[in-house]
């Protein structure tokens, strides 16, 4: 039976990933993904998910911004037409 890896190694080296031929090999895959993905974790400082949140914060009010305008533009547009129309 072969095992599709889809770690970071694998997708780099082999275009999205690999078929591995044994489980034991597909297991070692895995825990290196995850011990690479707990190390950069753990020396990932807090102060830039914290950064991370706030960016969010502001793209979603930019976000909701400019969807408010664009209804409004639609409703004035409407309104418009049905003068046209009249």
């Amino acid at each position: 039976m072969q095992y599709f890896c889809s770690c970071h190694i694998c997708k780099i080296n082999h275009g999205g990933g690999k078929w591995l031929s044994t489980k034991k090999t597909y297991k070692k895959h895995q825990n290196k993904e995850r011990a690479r993905i707990k190390k950069n974790d753990e020396s990932e400082p807090e102060s830039s998910s914290e950064s991370i949140s706030s960016c969010n914060v502001a793209q979603k009010r930019k976000l909701e911004e400019e969807m408010s305008s664009e209804s409004s533009f639609s409703d004035n547009n409407a309104t418009i037409l049905e003068d046209i129309s009249r």
